[in-house]
């Protein structure tokens, strides 16, 4: 069987981390059933595929990101063409360097849009591809580290958290009071005030806004809407408001991003 071509746009390897940008050009079967000789985050730019595992079926598109344990056997099967994507193999070196392990990883990426974001930003400064490329992507892998030690490191959350978290995540496109996040998780106002920053790493307002710009990735990328209207879906009060936030997490304009 031939294997499909895939093309190796970028490829920059430093001591502890190696980046791939690459893109297969059409679509079935990738290189079968085979595995990583080191972890792996993929965050797909364009197209999409399906990941077997050895447990689980994954259904992949751009704006989603993934984790790859050292070792983890799977198959892909691109579905749609091209397929463009970031690889980033993590070296034990970086781990032992910031201090993280597999399961700190795979809890942010789960958890936090700061993990794309940070991501996006790293591919951008390999778009520059010159010579404080290494330096720079380094300085933003180890602040993806020091966002994953954060997290892991924070106790046990009250139930109020998930509460809220999940209330956040399901009308992440409406401006939601205090009010009535206190009257959902049955706690006071103050004290999700007070401790929000702790289990959210940032401010109320900074998640959703966060989170609105997360989603209009996808939009943008699987389901070609304009950024006009993309901006209007998150609930930004104009498009000037969304590129300023858009490209504040990024690092890239909407329409940058949306050329990628």
């Amino acid at each position: 069987m031939n294997t499909p071509p895939l093309v190796k746009e970028i490829t920059r390897i430093t001591d502890s981390l190696d980046f791939r940008i690459s893109t297969q050009l059409v679509a079935g079967n990738g290189p079968g059933k085979h595995e990583h000789e080191h972890a792996s985050l993929v965050f797909i730019l364009n197209g999409g595929c399906v990941e077997k595992r050895q447990h689980d079926t994954y259904e992949r598109k751009a704006a989603d990101i993934a984790f790859l344990h050292v070792g983890e056997a799977h198959e892909t099967t691109f579905t749609a063409t091209p397929t463009r994507y970031i690889s980033l193999d993590i070296k034990p070196e970086a781990f032992a360097e910031n201090n993280l392990t597999e399961s700190i990883i795979l809890n942010t990426i789960s958890k936090s849009p700061d993990a794309k974001f940070l991501v996006l930003k790293m591919y951008r400064e390999l778009l520059y591809n010159d010579d404080l490329t290494t330096n720079s992507v380094k300085m933003l892998f180890s602040e993806f580290a020091s966002l994953s030690r954060e997290m892991a490191t924070k106790k046990v959350a009250p139930t109020w958290v998930g509460i809220v978290h999940e209330l956040l995540n399901d009308r992440w496109n409406e401006t939601i009071s205090l009010k009535a996040l206190s009257q959902a998780a049955g706690v006071n106002a103050i004290t999700i005030s007070k401790h929000f920053p702790t289990y959210f790493a940032c401010t109320l307002g900074s998640y959703l806004r966060k989170l609105r710009v997360e989603r209009s990735l996808s939009m943008i990328k699987n389901e070609g809407t304009p950024l006009t209207q993309a901006a209007y879906a998150c609930n930004f009060s104009d498009q000037s408001h969304f590129i300023r936030n858009f490209r504040a997490y990024t690092s890239l304009s909407p329409k940058q991003y949306q050329k990628l």
